[in-house]
């Protein structure tokens, strides 16, 4: 039973726990991100909901374990750990690759443990069918990986870019991050049914939105997409909007 526990705590951090909350969220973070990108959330959402977030190696309290950079391990521990105390209803959010990676793990829970989620809302990622023609990234050298990664979402913070001690810690979670979110390929299958909230940002020209709206292909329940103010970390400058969009939505999802 120690194992378990221990197995669950490693993957999910409960920042506020809210044993009385109808519904669990776990939240997912973007690449190169932690848990922290969603500490304020507990407090954000209020009492109806009880953040779960989701703890990857490679970085955090898990610094010194080897990131992963495929979606199909992360999903599997990440679905084992957190299905011993998971109880529906629950949802699930993503952000940027995140959203893919909480797709699958919405997937991986009810096929492989009869847990249905009860919504998912995703963020600053088009659809997985979408196709995808960018060169490569994830196998350049480290200054160009940086560079390139830095042009196009603005993604590298200034303190981690001038520090090679910094750096070294950062890169290797960064790049198996941006690997998962290259070499990532949808798999067809049975469409979920709970309804999808789809959020991207006016000036994030990565996601348009008609690749947000295939979102919606994917499930047989309600979808909405919104566009908030920013670009690809809208999450940053449009929290507020986001939360109360999101927290609208997990409220819907309770109602029978």
């Amino acid at each position: 039973m120690t194992s378990v526990r221990e197995s669950f705590e490693q993957w999910i951090l409960r920042p506020q726990a809210r044993a009385s909350a109808p519904l669990r969220l776990i939240c997912v973070p973007y690449a190169g991100g932690g848990s922290a990108a969603y500490h304020t959330w507990a407090r954000e959402l209020g009492d109806a909901v009880e953040p779960w977030l989701l703890r990857l190696p490679g970085r955090e309290a898990r610094l010194h374990e080897p990131p992963l950079d495929n979606v199909e391990e992360i999903v599997r521990r990440a679905a084992a750990a957190s299905a011993t105390e998971l109880r529906e209803p629950f949802a699930v959010f993503g952000y940027s690759v995140g959203a893919w990676i909480a797709f699958e793990l919405v997937r991986e829970l009810r096929d492989r443990y009869h847990l249905r989620a009860a919504h998912l809302g995703v963020a600053a990622r088009p659809a997985p069918q979408i196709p995808r023609s960018r060169p490569l990234m994830h196998t350049l050298p480290d200054d160009q990986f940086l560079n390139v990664l830095e042009r196009r979402f603005q993604a590298i913070p200034p303190v981690v870019r001038d520090s090679p001690e910094l750096r070294a810690l950062y890169l290797p979670a960064l790049r198996a991050d941006t690997t998962v979110l290259e070499t990532y390929r949808h798999r067809p299958g049975p469409p979920l049914d709970c309804p999808i909230s789809v959020f991207g940002g006016t000036e994030d020209f990565d996601c348009p939105e008609s690749d947000l709206a295939a979102w919606g292909e994917l499930t047989t329940g309600d979808h909405t997409v919104r566009m908030l103010p920013g670009g690809h970390f809208f999450l940053h400058t449009s929290q507020s909007q986001l939360l109360e969009a999101l927290s609208l939505d997990l409220c819907r999802s309770l109602v029978p």
